[in-house]
């Protein structure tokens, strides 16, 4: 490792250093560009029982106007969250120099560090994160050499009752957009052996000027979707101006026993621009704060484009097919204007050989 990338995610990680007052590399100065609101009255966020009758056009409902919506009934117990919450502070708590013994190496999306779009902003995240793809065996032996099982066994637990959550999510997501359940297992993340999943630990240390800083800055997830665990309130999502009030950001309340659903960038084009893409970033409180983003796509061999069905005779497709890891590539250097390069001219709508050189250049 570097002597530039160790000192990187020192400074990324605040809770390294005792701050008198908040330094210039994490102060972000356009916090408050737009208003704070709580999730009430016009502005609240969609909350569906899994077990409800009206799933699908609930669900459906809630792409379409949210691209964020919070489920609870979802099958997993509060135990399996407590203990994923045990190892996560488990894992934070290690002195720095051990977890930087599992840092991120170049051009690999596992271990300790920023999130992958970290590198485009100006300023750093006052957050910790750790990635997870895959087993974490490798990693975890070289954080606890001699007691690394149970941190394995809590995440293959979590990781299984997870995955099996989203691909009926994703099912629910699939159907209500007027598929059948005999059409699913055609679409290309329509089965469980079709997706790959990513996970993302982050632990959001306590502040004692939180209105200075941000765990994580707005964007979108490149995903098809995400589940998010927080045990606490920190995550906000941007609604547009409307007719109700101009552009602000709505918290997501923490709901005990429920999780957060975000639409993603994948989701956006795989339903040909019907489902919104969620913008959302991270506060900091006072107090520490965990969460766990889980997130659904693809395997990296599968291109993803707006479905046949959708597009029929009114709509052309909006964007051209693209990978998990190429989309991931163009967002690494365009960030919140990746999906414009995909996005298919208006005037060559029907030619789908005309792609454009940049987008090639992108993906290369």
């Amino acid at each position: 490792m570097s002597l530039h990338t160790t000192q990187k995610l020192k400074l990324h990680h605040p809770e390294t250093f005792k701050f008198d007052s908040i330094p210039d590399s994490h102060a972000w100065l356009d916090l408050h560009e737009h208003p704070s609101v709580e999730s009430i009255g016009p502005d609240t966020i969609p909350v569906i029982d899994l077990n409800d009758p009206m799933l699908i056009e609930k669900i459906g409902k809630a792409c379409e106007e949210w691209g964020v919506f919070i489920i609870s009934n979802h099958g997993i117990e509060p135990e399996v969250l407590n203990r994923l919450c045990s190892q996560m502070h488990r894992l934070f708590a290690l002195p720095e120099e051990v977890k930087l013994k599992v840092a991120k190496a170049e051009g690999t999306d596992a271990g300790y560090g920023g999130g992958a779009i970290s590198h485009l902003f100006s300023k750093f995240s006052w957050s910790e994160g750790f990635s997870i793809v895959g087993s974490p065996v490798d990693h975890a032996q070289k954080l606890w050499p001699d007691n690394y099982s149970s941190f394995c066994e809590v995440i293959e637990e979590y990781n299984k009752a997870t995955k099996s959550l989203g691909c009926r999510l994703i099912h629910a997501i699939l159907l209500s957009l007027g598929f059948s359940e005999e059409e699913l297992y055609q679409i290309p993340i329509g089965g469980s052996s079709k997706i790959k999943t990513v996970m993302n630990l982050n632990s959001y240390p306590a502040c004692s000027n939180p209105d200075q800083v941000l765990g994580f800055p707005p964007h979108t997830d490149s995903a098809c979707v995400t589940i998010v665990y927080q045990n606490g309130s920190g995550l906000q999502v941007l609604r547009r101006k409307d007719d109700i009030a101009p552009t602000r950001w709505v918290i997501v309340p923490a709901v005990p026993n429920t999780f957060v659903v975000n639409i993603g960038d994948l989701m956006h084009v795989l339903s040909n621009g019907r489902f919104h893409n969620v913008v959302h970033r991270v506060t900091i409180s006072k107090t520490n704060r965990l969460s766990c983003a889980y997130f659904i796509g693809p395997q990296d061999d599968v291109k993803l484009g707006p479905l046949s069905e959708l597009a029929g005779w009114e709509q052309s497709p909006l964007y051209r097919p693209v990978k998990w890891p190429g989309l991931l590539k163009i967002r690494s250097k365009l960030n919140d204007k990746a999906l414009q390069a995909i996005k298919i001219d208006s005037s060559s709508r029907g030619e789908g050989n005309r792609i454009s050189f940049e987008f090639y250049a992108l993906q290369a």
